[in-house]
């Protein structure tokens, strides 16, 4: 894919909807190296919002979550205090421009890992089934239990 040219940065992120590089963070993680990192692993992409990548052989888990500063316009609230990180984001290579993340492999829910787990290591796992959600009377009573 052929990067989109952009003089202002302004005009890009204007474009870029909804705000990309504020939806979301990745925090290298180190390799899983046994049976039980691998667990670990199913339990947290369990959870919503959360995805694994690899790239250039480093694993990554990426949380989808928007920065609290994000305004409704999708613009930075606390531009001029952004943190550090923020300001070293650069045009460059940002989502909107740079197309596809280069990722090796990204792992977006538990079956998606659990079957890269069998394809390429001699760990076993038993396939988990999908259980119904709880009706709402489960819930009710759950929640009355617990006050």
């Amino acid at each position: 894919m052929a990067k989109k040219k952009i003089t202002n940065p302004w005009d890009q992120c204007k474009k870029c909807l909804p705000a990309k590089c504020c939806t979301y963070f990745a925090l290298e993680v180190d390799e899983p190296e046994d049976r039980k990192d691998f667990e670990a692993m199913l339990w947290q992409i369990a959870h919503k919002g959360v995805s694994f990548y690899i790239y250039r052989k480093a694993w990554y888990i990426m949380v989808d979550s928007v920065c609290e500063f994000l305004t409704p316009e999708n613009k930075c609230g606390i531009y001029e205090t952004r943190p550090y990180i923020c300001k070293e984001h650069s045009i460059d290579s940002c989502e909107y421009t740079d197309g596809d993340y280069g990722f090796t492999e990204h792992f977006k829910s538990y079956d998606e890992l659990l079957a890269w787990i069998k394809e390429n290591t001699n760990f076993r796992f038993k396939d988990r089934h999908k259980t119904e959600e709880p009706s709402k009377s489960k819930v009710r009573s759950l929640k009355s239990a617990l006050g």
